[in-house]
């Protein structure tokens, strides 16, 4: 339970101290005296709505503590893992904000995400705002309470449906862009089919081009290559036909004569060593030009093979606009496409599967869920109904109505298609007829405030009989009631304050005298400043207190004399 809030700098609340007690708790005080600041600061300290706005009038930040006794287990011990020891029996949530607008949480003295904070409040208190009873006008909330009721298997199911929900969307968004891409894929997929065909029967290879337009120069130039390195041929070889002595046998003779004459003078030995090497370098190109004359080729149908070589790359660069090189480094462009393609395909057959695998696990969630909430549904109307008898209705019908909105584009369930949310195929709404002889009508007609406020106050009262949360905290839940209504949900809010911690901001006497722990909160103004205080009332102090609240500021005997028997009753 709440064990104690220090409120430093919070709007007029500068430095404030409120102690709980277990049971019921009230705070009471005059209007405008600044008791939602109470409900708001136990909000915030645990991860609520909180800006530096808020912060006191030449203040540079406020901080709010809160202490909170600790089970020895349970969730909030479980939500706070390693930040309590097994021997702590209380926890401290704090929160910071300063000037500039930078928030600080802390759980035991030590810096935690907000998230942290929000998770033990999950499991620690739960708040019931001025403006709450007014959720139950939005149709939505009320699938929310009906699975809260039902429980854990509900609540992870619902989960599991939302997710997978989420997964259909998506796949069926991929799928549609793949259809509206299919027309245009389709056509560059044929394109880019042929032209990779086309390549790879092409059998290009880099320079390949190069290497085919020499070749297509000798082999269009070999008869005049042949004629003319004939004639060379036979100069440096000459021609035994005619007798002819080449240039190698001249030189050679040459030689012979100059290195006989080196006997007489051996200055001719240079110019022998000369002529030798000569001769060396003439019978190799000799025979290097043999050996190109036997080369040369005179075949026509070579020649149109390579010019058809030739034509064919030609073809290729002038269709796709590029030289060989880009044609090269294109076709692995083109197979890399197709295989994305490929891909593509694979994807959206799987992706087909995939929906339809979706679709079957969402139509069995969601008949499991409206069966679950089919069954359960009666017994939260039973239950509501019991605790308006006890908050003066005890006429009402409450009824939890389940449908299903048909939608073709939906999820199938037992054989029909159903619009799909994030909650299941079910539209839950909450029903009520307030008296004898009224029909059913949705919660969001009903007209009177206080009827309101008490169907929520009994759907908490049943909430409370399941849930684990210690402290409920109610602001101003007896709006727009009074009298005997009064008194009856006075009495239901002591009953709840004998199973768990009840905090209650209240007007009316006849809560007020039914708590265990009465706080009064005033207002206190000085020529400089405005601010809170909050004290504990007992006695005859208290007596006066609820007195006040039966007529107001001029305390009569008669308002005295009804504050004590109030009291005297409780």
């Amino acid at each position: 339970m709440l064990q104690r809030l220090d409120i430093h700098n919070l709007a007029i609340a500068h430095d404030v101290r409120v102690d709980f007690r277990d049971g019921l708790n009230v705070i009471t005080g005059e209007t405008g005296a600044g008791k939602s600041v109470i409900v708001q600061s136990i909000s915030a300290v645990l991860g609520g709505k909180l800006t530096a706005d808020s912060i006191s009038a030449g203040a540079d930040s406020l901080r709010l503590d809160a202490v909170f006794s600790l089970a020895p287990t349970g969730p909030a011990r479980d939500a706070l893992g390693d930040l309590a020891s097994d021997a702590d029996t209380t926890v401290t949530a704090s929160r910071e904000v300063d000037r500039s607008g930078r928030h600080k949480y802390r759980i035991n003295g030590r810096i935690v995400p907000i998230s942290t904070l929000r998770a033990l409040g999950e499991n620690l208190v739960d708040v019931h705002g001025q403006h709450e009873p007014q959720s139950l006008l939005v149709r939505d909330n009320h699938i929310q309470l009906l699975d809260a009721f039902l429980g854990h298997d509900v609540l992870a199911a619902r989960e599991d449906f939302a997710r997978k929900l989420a997964e259909l969307r998506a796949s069926r968004r991929e799928l549609d862009l793949i259809e509206q891409r299919r027309a245009e894929w389709d056509s560059e997929t044929s394109f880019l089919e042929f032209a990779s065909e086309e390549l790879r029967a092409a059998h290009l290879v880099a320079g390949e081009d190069a290497a085919l337009k020499a070749e297509q120069r000798v082999l269009e130039n070999a008869r005049e290559l042949q004629e003319q390195l004939g004639q060379a041929a036979t100069v440096l070889n000459g021609d035994d036909s005619t007798d002819t002595e080449g240039i190698v046998r001249q030189t050679g003779r040459l030689y012979r004569t100059l290195d006989t004459l080196c006997a007489i003078d051996p200055r001719l030995g240079e110019i022998a060593s000369l002529l030798d090497g000569a001769i060396a370098g003439l019978k190799e190109a000799a025979s290097a030009l043999d050996d190109y004359l036997g080369s040369l080729e005179l075949d026509d149908a070579h020649v149109a093979e390579v010019t058809g070589r030739l034509d064919a790359i030609t073809r290729l660069e002038e269709k796709y606009h590029r030289d060989l090189d880009g044609l090269i480094a294109w076709q692995a462009e083109v197979d890399s496409a197709l295989a994305v393609r490929s891909g593509h395909a694979g994807d959206e057959a799987g992706l087909r599967r995939q929906v339809e695998l979706l679709e079957q696990e969402l139509a069995d969630t969601g008949a499991w869920l409206s069966v679950k909430r089919k069954e359960g549904a009666p017994l939260l109307a039973r239950k509501v109904e019991e605790q308006l008898r006890d908050l003066a209705m005890g006429n009402a019908r409450f009824v939890c109505s389940i449908e299903e909105s048909v939608d073709e584009q939906g999820i199938e369930v037992g054989g029909e298609r159903f619009k799909a949310t994030d909650t299941g195929v079910d539209v839950v709404e909450f029903l009520i007829a307030p008296n004898p002889g009224e029909g059913l009508r949705p919660l969001r007609e009903i007209a009177s405030g206080g009827e309101l406020s008490r169907v929520m106050l009994a759907l908490k009262t049943v909430f409370a009989e399941t849930d684990r949360i210690p402290t409920m905290v109610f602001d101003e839940v007896d709006a727009g009631i009074g009298g005997e209504t009064g008194i009856a949900v006075a009495g239901k809010l002591a009953d709840l304050g004998r199973r768990r911690q009840v905090i209650v901001i209240t007007h009316l006497p006849t809560i007020a005298a039914r708590a265990g722990n009465h706080l009064v909160i005033a207002k206190e103004q000085t020529e400089h400043a405005t601010t809170v205080s909050i004290r504990r009332v007992t006695g005859e102090e208290r007596v006066r207190e609820i007195a006040r609240m039966v007529s107001g500021d001029q305390l009569s005997d008669v308002a005295l004399a009804h504050a004590r028997e109030l009291l005297q009753q409780s």
